[in-house]
């Protein structure tokens, strides 16, 4: 590079920087499936009593969307009811950690309406091929499903030195066939990036194929802009995506789902998400109505039938009766072969209100769970039972299920009724009686799932080990 002189005469000019540069902005949007629907809804908005069809639900489920282990709506939890209810009507800038995040969701119902906006199936695959006039970058595209595809260019980035200091704008030319399976050769776009980029710059395209488009069809780019052989001249761009795209809108009946808008300026990759729920709706006694807390209050006497509506409970009882009930996620199992009325026991049993150790009371047994693989029935079945204490058993033509918990005596033994060999005991091996147990839950604070040890008294250990 030569030096150039000056004298005392030369006015020497700050850099350039043009008016031309280029920004990029890119977003994703998500469509996620969260549950078997119909659900409650997100946590803190069913606690506080708003409504679905309530202006203001969608903001208020914002604080329970986190992302990267943050909630995009961050209020205060001391407010009152309606204290949060303003707020969350206007809320400040100052209150969210991510601004701009579109959000839309269904519930779950059979009748349930499209999320607009959202009129495509989209599935992106990396190709990351650089492209020069003499290597051009293919993506292959077999399924005649397959209505469209996005390809998306990436820039390292766009920006001319010159010799005067000044860093100025570049073009480039480029070009994008198909390549249909039957030799048909078209040229879907020809454009000219023009401008400056210090930074990556992408520009997207969209490739519409047509009813009489042969399969396997190819989606190639091609550079027409020499390339560049200069240090000062920087121009290079690659294949960065293919989206493959299906036209089509869906309502995702019986199934709850969200749609997230995420800003790539703010999320360069795609977040870790955590939604806080209330979930699946399930059939509870006519009699039954559901507290804060998710268990049941009874009044009355119970006619053996069930209220219209369904709702949502964390009473496990009815959590199991639903899974077995239900056809569609459950056991498929007819309302006559179960003996309702012993899960109705269970559960004034489990959602009798005791001392929680802090002052407050809580529901004997609760159940909130995330159901997210198949699992063999009778497994499941038997794994719930064990939330509530309780043994499944087949009898009189029913299932039925039988609680340990206290109960008056149904039999009175002594001398008079006793033969000479007496009783017989049995027990179980040692070894399965367990002084130390690991318990895992999902802690709402960290995000993660945490671990504790609850570990017997010593008098049992001593009696028994360390099992």
């Amino acid at each position: 590079m030569s030096i150039r002189e000056f004298d005392q005469d030369s006015i020497i000019t700050n850099p350039d920087l043009p008016a031309d540069a280029l920004s990029s902005k890119q977003f994703n949007t998500i469509v996620e499936i969260i549950s078997e629907g119909e659900i409650e809804g997100f946590a803190t908005a069913s606690k506080r009593g708003i409504a679905t069809n309530n202006a203001a639900y969608k903001t208020a489920a914002l604080t329970d969307i986190f992302l990267n282990k943050t909630p995009v709506l961050n209020v205060s939890t001391a407010l009152t009811d309606a204290e949060f209810l303003a707020k969350v009507q206007a809320p400040d800038d100052s209150d969210f950690n991510y601004k701009n995040v579109g959000f839309d969701f269904r519930v779950g119902t059979s009748n349930q309406t499209f999320i607009q906006g959202i009129k495509n199936t989209e599935t992106e695959v990396s190709v990351n091929t650089n492209v020069t006039t003499s290597t051009p970058a293919t993506h292959t595209i077999s399924s005649n499903t397959i209505n469209a595809c996005r390809v998306t260019l990436r820039f390292g980035s766009l920006q001319k030195f010159e010799d005067d200091g000044d860093i100025t704008g570049v073009e480039v030319q480029l070009r994008i066939k198909t390549i249909e399976n039957n030799g048909t050769t078209k040229t879907a776009v020809t454009d000219t990036i023009k401008g400056r980029s210090t930074n990556a710059y992408f520009r997207d395209y969209i490739i519409n194929f047509t009813s009489t488009t042969s399969y396997p069809v190819q989606v190639r780019v091609e550079r027409i802009t020499a390339d560049s052989t200069d240090a000062k001249l920087i121009n290079a761009f690659s294949f960065h995506t293919a989206t493959n795209i299906i036209f089509q809108q869906n309502a995702y009946p019986n199934t709850a789902h969200v749609a997230l808008r995420l800003n790539a300026e703010q999320f360069p990759r795609i977040p870790r998400r955590v939604y806080k729920l209330r979930g699946i709706k399930v059939e509870i006694p006519s009699n039954a109505t559901v507290r804060s807390d998710g268990s049941l209050e009874y009044t009355g006497t119970w006619n053996g039938t069930f209220k219209t509506d369904k709702a949502w409970t964390s009473d496990p009882a009815w959590i199991l009766y639903d899974l077995l009930r239900n056809d569609r996620y459950g056991c498929s199992i007819p309302a006559s072969d179960i003996n309702k009325f012993t899960f109705k026991t269970v559960s004034e049993y489990s959602s009798t209100q005791i001392d929680d150790g802090e002052g407050g009371t809580e529901a004997r047994f609760s159940c909130n769970v995330n159901i997210t693989q198949p699992h063999e029935a009778f497994k499941l079945i038997n794994q719930l039972c064990s939330v509530m204490r309780v043994m499944p058993f087949y009898s009189a033509g029913s299932i039925s299920i039988s609680q340990d918990a206290p109960s008056e005596p149904m039999f009175l033994f002594n001398s008079s009724n006793v033969t000479e060999d007496g009783f017989l005991y049995a027990g179980s091996s040692l070894k399965t009686r367990n002084t130390v147990i690991n318990v895992g839950y999902f802690d709402m604070v960290t995000q993660d799932v945490d671990i504790e040890t609850v570990e017997a008294d010593a008098a049992t250990q001593a009696k028994y080990g360390v099992v």
